[in-house]
């Protein structure tokens, strides 16, 4: 049963009386109105042409005699800024289908002498000319396929829900090239209708479609229809297109891989062989497979140094996991958010580091026990029915043996069982009348000898007719071992018109709430009513754009005590010369915190103050740079200043380099240490990142990556909590003569060479290096960062082939 939420414990503290006055100066604001931006022309029928008619050679030049017999769609408008005026250059969009998917030619038009072009890995974020189709293949706004090729020849693509989730994790099986011309740059797309969910309908189908070009000289993105960030309304607002006969045939999809292992510090080896298997037996139906799989990935995690008692999320990498994953996101919130994203389904806890009772005397390596565990497989059903649409996802684990050592430094075999993940999700949308309602439901289990989770989410979802209001919601129940925990969380966003939103996020979650076996949640025992205000404005005297944020942040437990409270402003201006400043300032009145002791107390924390400016050049130009400069005050008032300063360089469209170096110095940094006791350190960290990527062509990269993180902390002062109140924390002189001090020096090294033999088709040459070097109290920071290098715990090659086959 859902614990009913207390009103009392979402008051607002006397802190915020003035909230009333900045509400009045929000609403201000509203009343300011643009002009209505463009929109879609009704349904407009897209032309068929069969293949051997069409007989597309894709090479981007758009010389077959069928691109003349086309119409051509332009009327773009420029949509960042959002100034809806009319684009300065022509872009002529020629589209037309056959059983076989959607051919996509667009001719840019521009001065070749402007023209840029670079290459990147697949989404990644460089700023270059690009030019963007998306589909609503659902034609009623409910789910969508983002596709960008780049000049140059690099791809971006992702999934889109409504109304503008976008998430790059989804790759598809598309093909485009470009040419760059005298008056421009030219590109051919080919869009297969196999990868993407059709749903069953008639003969005659409608599809939503939306272009966009990226002018990066001008750092301006037109689009057609014209739907800016600042608009409410995207998916549901592409331009319509009927579509007639496509029944796409039954689509088989088989991605063979072959992997070989090796590993420099132990000297052993190990080869694998697997596939993954889709199956579309109908096009509002997949079935997916994955034997024998090998879900180590090519692609290294951040450093992240967390010494706080809350976990790090990190995003989902692995293929089969990627494909599909859109149904499973329940809400705007499973995507991310300020705290990390809450969500039901957390894929990466499939395969994670496996659940070991370690006996006394046993000693097992972090290297050893946060290894992923393997799986023995997995399978996902994901379609969609009417105004239904469902998924469902099973996994099992293997059962591991961990290598620890006894106190005589003797090998010790410990087993772990492997656990059985059960996911489920079935949703109701309608867009009939206008809007969108919709309203699902989202389940998991994991299942383990010594351990059992349910958890059921319930959500809702509703956009307005008149597309001002946006609402989401969800409620969630667990049930971990015989103990339940009940929560709901909500937001709501009303855009009285375009540049303007006003934003309400909560939620109440009670101190037994547990969905983190398979999803994450950041804490329980927490409850949250906060507002934020965004302003955009476009096309001013002196300034691109100005965006302007007010929030207020009203955070509880569930003892009635705030954990979280402040009063934030914040301003982003772009100049003319596209350069950037960004400020930001944060109060923070009187809070608790509950969670750094692990359950030994809670205790006071006075008010602070934070802020920060950022600095960025032009990031279109071959060389740019960025500055940053913040102190957020530490728990007990003092400084925490940091510094960070970025170079990147992109001489030619084949070779980029980018070096970041952050510096933090940070005063009373309160860190947990055991039982009710906490030291408060003086502590300097220096964070560099280089990477450096070199393209022989758009399909084969070599790529350098390498990241260091280093601390040095001194124990300054020492304090304990009062574990039979709620109070201050109260000095303590030094517990013991054994100092706490304490360094921390992690580093990661990854060189890889990729070649993409043919879409979603790869070889993958890598080495990784990595440490996580033991507390060296004479060490200088110099020396913690060669001994880094020398003294590894990861140093391995791999080879993975792997090879997508089928008719899809």
């Amino acid at each position: 049963m859902i614990s009913p939420i207390s009103i009392t414990s979402l008051r607002l503290p006397a802190t915020f009386a003035s909230i009333t006055v900045l509400t009045i100066c929000a609403a201000a604001y509203s009343t300011h109105s643009y002009a209505q931006n463009p929109t879609a022309e009704g349904v407009l029928p897209l032309t068929q042409v069969d293949s051997d008619t069409a007989n597309i050679e894709l090479d981007g030049a758009l010389d077959e005699a069928v691109w003349n017999t086309l119409p051509a769609y332009d009327g773009m408008r420029v949509i960042n800024p959002d100034t809806l005026a009319p684009a300065s250059m022509r872009t002529e969009t020629r589209i037309f289908y056959n059983d076989r998917g959607i051919y996509v030619g667009a001719m840019n038009y521009q001065d070749p002498d402007t023209l840029v072009a670079r290459m990147s890995s697949r989404d990644e974020g460089v700023q270059r000319d690009g030019y963007v189709i998306s589909i609503d293949t659902s034609g009623q706004g409910l789910y969508g396929y983002f596709l960008r090729i780049n000049l140059g020849g690099t791809f971006s693509d992702g999934t889109i829900l409504p109304e503008k989730q976008i998430s790059r994790d989804w790759d598809g099986p598309w093909n485009a090239v470009t040419q760059e011309l005298e008056n421009g740059w030219s590109t051919e797309i080919f869009i297969p209708w196999g990868m993407m969910q059709l749903p069953q309908t008639g003969e005659v189908r409608e599809i939503g479609i939306y272009t966009e070009r990226m002018v990066t000289h001008l750092n301006e993105t037109w689009s057609w229809p014209a739907l800016p960030q600042t608009n409410p309304e995207y998916l549901s607002a592409f331009q319509k297109f009927s579509v007639a006969g496509i029944d796409p045939s039954t689509q088989f999809t088989f991605y063979p891989y072959a992997s070989a292992t090796y590993n420099n510090i132990t000297d052993e080896s190990e080869t694998r062989v697997g596939a993954d298997i889709y199956w579309r037996p109908t096009s509002n139906t997949q079935v997916s497979a994955t034997l024998n799989p090998d879900f180590g990935t090519v692609e290294s995690d951040d450093i992240v140094v967390n010494l706080s008692a809350f976990e790090t999320f990190f995003s989902e990498k692995r293929t089969f996991f990627l494909e599909g994953q859109d149904i499973f996101r329940a809400g705007p919130r499973a995507s991310g958010g300020p705290f990390g994203p809450i969500t039901v389904l957390n894929t990466r806890r499939i395969g994670a580091a496996p659940w070991i009772d370690t006996p006394a005397g046993v000693s097992v390596s972090p290297t050893e026990r946060n290894a992923p565990t393997e799986l023995l497989g997995a399978a996902k059903v994901t379609g969609s029915q009417g105004n239904w649409r469902y998924g469902t996802l099973l996994a099992a684990e293997d059962d591991m043996t961990l290598r620890g050592r006894d106190a005589a430094g003797n090998q010790v075999n410990l087993e772990s069982t492997g656990r059985d993940f059960a996911v489920g999700r079935l949703l109701y949308e309608d867009t009939s009348g206008g809007g969108r309602r919709g309203f699902g439901w989202i389940g998991t289990r994991l299942s383990h000898p010594d351990h059992d989770a349910t958890v059921n989410g319930v959500d809702v979802s509703w956009f307005s007719a008149d597309t001002r209001w946006v609402f989401d919601g969800q409620v969630l129940h667990s049930d971990v071992n015989g103990t339940t925990g009940s929560g709901a969380l909500f937001d709501l966003n009303y855009r009285p018109s375009r540049g303007i939103q006003h934003s309400f996020t909560g939620n109440y979650f009670d101190d037994t709430l547990n969905i983190n076996d398979v999803g994450y949640l950041q804490r329980n025992d927490h409850v949250m009513l906060d507002y934020r205000f965004n302003i955009t404005e476009s096309g001013l005297e002196n300034l691109r754009s100005r965006s302007r944020y007010m929030m207020i942040v009203n955070q509880w437990n569930t003892d009635d005590r705030p954990v979280r409270l402040g009063l934030f402003f914040g301003q982003n201006m772009t100049f003319l010369d596209n350069t950037s400043l960004n400020m930001n300032f944060r109060y923070f009145p009187p809070r608790v915190d509950d969670r750094l002791s692990r359950g030994n107390g809670t205790f006071k924390i006075p008010h602070r103050l934070a802020y920060d400016l950022e600095w960025s050049s032009d990031r279109s130009r071959p060389l740019s740079y960025s500055a940053r400069f913040g102190n957020a005050q530490e728990d007990l008032q003092r400084s925490n200043l940091s510094y960070e300063v970025g170079v990147q360089w992109q001489p030619n469209d084949r070779f980029n380099t980018e070096l970041e170096l952050e510096y933090r110095d940070r005063e009373s940094w309160l860190v947990h240490q055991g039982g009710p006791r906490l030291t408060a350190f003086r502590a300097t960290e220096w964070a560099p990142q280089w990477n450096a990527n070199y393209f022989i062509n758009s399909k084969q990269q070599f790529r350098l990556a390498v990241q260091w993180t280093g601390i040095k902390a001194k124990e300054d002062k020492f304090y304990r909590i009062d574990q039979t109140d709620v109070r201050h924390l109260i000095r303590t002189p030094k517990p013991d003569a054994t100092p706490d001090d304490f360094t921390v020096s992690r580093m990661s090294f990854q060189a890889r060479y990729r070649w993409e033999i043919a879409p979603l088709s790869d070889l993958f040459i890598v080495y990784t290096r990595g440490s996580n070097l033991p507390s060296d109290l004479g060490s200088e920071f110099q020396d913690l960062l060669f001994d880094s290098w020398s003294e590894r715990i990861t140093d391995t090659w791999v080879v993975k082939l792997r090879y997508r086959l089928g008719n899809g």
